[in-house]
């Protein structure tokens, strides 16, 4: 996971410093991996490691990383961290604190309220750790003012304040299924349009740019999804995409499984799905603090 720290050096900078530098980002990230491995101990000690995305997502991230062996057994122990003292990396374990208050076999089992997940989403989506991140990685990919732009499962609209905050879309376009979150969407950033619709395919118009940022997980069936994002998208048309992956950060991981995600990927499942319908440009990084990179339309 620590691998890339070059690579989250040179494009994320702005997010590292804001955290309060590399030490206290690593201090951090393993906040992430000790939530983690304390809640597939609580759901494996209470039966509840079951068939489900949460569980699924612990499994797999710890099981790529050497935490646990193919059976779920812990192998390796993981002592508490140090706190972080920088502002955003303690806002960041003070998230997995509040979902761990949760109780993670309760959350396995379905036992949870559902309320408390949807407040505890919404939340994330304006942290400053999570606004930064997501701000930073814009910048870094490049991205310019004067776009027609999709955002898929636009969820509350939360992306899209961040976006006019620092660019000026010559369209904004999100859609989302879920036709309460659109009403909501709508309030959170008027400047965009946003529509109850379950896939691209119900969308006309033509795109310079979609934001799949932590979306891929969303999505029900993510090839036929994307085989419609490339048709709403113009030829040479971007995809920016910003996907959690198992080998990255498997607290946040399991968190977001958690809120409702149906599926979790490796970072080359992320680009064998991507690339059976896009080209890629540029992969700014691989797992760290997600899977990074600009894809596009293949025909110019």
């Amino acid at each position: 996971m620590y691998l890339e720290f070059f690579s989250v050096y040179r494009y994320f900078k702005e997010y590292i410093e804001a955290s309060g530098g590399l030490l206290e980002l690593k201090k951090a990230l393993d906040w992430s991996v000790w939530y983690a491995v304390k809640w597939w101990r609580e759901i494996r000690e209470t039966g509840a490691a079951g068939d489900n995305v949460f569980a699924k997502s612990l499994y797999t991230s710890l099981l790529l990383q050497g935490f646990i062996d193919e059976d779920g057994n812990i192998k390796k122990e993981v002592e508490r961290p140090e706190l972080p003292k920088g502002l955003y990396a303690r806002e960041w374990v003070e998230m997995h604190e509040r979902f761990d208050q949760l109780g993670a076999a309760k959350i396995a089992r379905d036992e949870v309220d559902r309320n408390a997940l949807e407040i505890l989403y919404s939340d994330i989506q304006i942290q400053g750790w999570h606004r930064i991140m997501i701000k930073t990685f814009l910048k870094a990919a490049r991205m310019v003012s004067g776009l027609a732009i999709l955002e898929p499962y636009s969820k509350e609209g939360h992306l899209a304040v961040l976006v006019y905050e620092d660019y000026a879309p010559s369209l904004y376009v999100g859609y989302e299924p879920n036709a309460a979150l659109v009403d909501i969407a709508k309030s959170v950033a008027p400047q965009a349009r946003f529509i109850a619709a379950p896939s691209a395919c119900d969308i006309r118009e033509k795109f310079d740019a979609v934001l799949l940022i932590e979306k891929m997980q969303w999505m029900p069936d993510p090839a036929k999804e994307l085989e419609c994002i490339k048709k709403a998208l113009k030829g040479g048309g971007l995809l920016y995409i910003a996907q959690p992956v198992v080998e990255s950060m498997p607290g946040y991981l399991a968190i977001t499984s958690a809120l409702g995600a149906v599926h979790v990927f490796t970072w080359k499942q992320v680009e064998n799905l991507l690339k059976m319908h896009f080209t890629l440009e540029k992969r700014l990084i691989k797992t760290m603090p997600f899977y990074g990179a600009v894809w596009a339309h293949p025909e110019r």
